[in-house]
């Protein structure tokens, strides 16, 4: 048998918990992907290394959590303590892109939309909580929701025309007011409402 196949037949039985173990470890769908595809690497090349696995999944385990370890104190290396990161948003590398994309979306959609919008996909608010928080019905914000997406996919496809605010219509002109840009801003940068 070849050292893939005889791999592969040590780590298939315990593939489901370490998936799982990822999952917990790591705080998105994408960064536990990551992990578990360098936990997978790395228990590789141990079983390379030494021709057997003793005790896989504890092996993986431990793989998995001291990568997640490493990768927690490159991030707190390069971090700023959340207190001064609060006081100082502005200076943010990631800021001028985050207010852009709030500014580009306030272009297009509605204060409601645009709320509705980031309530569902970026704070992943149902759409009971989001109808709660809004006083509105279950259905409306689906309907909000779908067309908020709709115009958002075909702006972002189509180059100015050059096509004037007026001629556009007034409820998808009418763009929060910078208040709201701000808090939106503010919200998305700490991850907080």
């Amino acid at each position: 048998m070849k050292p893939w196949s005889e791999f592969e037949e040590a780590i298939k039985p315990h593939l489901r918990h370490v998936r799982t173990y990822c999952n917990y470890l790591t705080a998105s769908k994408w960064e536990s992907e990551d992990l578990l595809q360098e936990t997978l690497l790395r228990t590789f090349k141990h079983y390379r290394d030494n021709g057997i696995l003793n005790h896989p999944r504890s092996l993986m385990y431990k793989i998995a959590r001291n990568i997640q370890i490493d990768a927690h104190r490159r991030r707190r290396a390069a971090t700023v303590p959340i207190d001064e990161a609060l006081q100082l948003p502005h200076y943010d590398a990631n800021y001028a892109n985050v207010r852009g994309m709030l500014e580009w979306m306030a272009e297009h959609l509605s204060p409601r939309e645009t709320e509705m919008l980031l309530l569902a996909e970026v704070f992943d608010y149902s759409y009971q909580d989001i109808a709660d928080a809004l006083q509105c019905t279950v259905p409306a914000v689906k309907m909000v929701l779908h067309r908020s997406k709709s115009t958002l996919r075909k702006r972002g496809r189509q180059p100015e025309t050059g096509v004037s605010r007026s001629r556009m219509g007034k409820r998808r002109n009418a763009a929060p007011l910078p208040f709201t840009v701000d808090r939106w801003t503010t919200a998305l940068m700490t991850g907080e409402l």
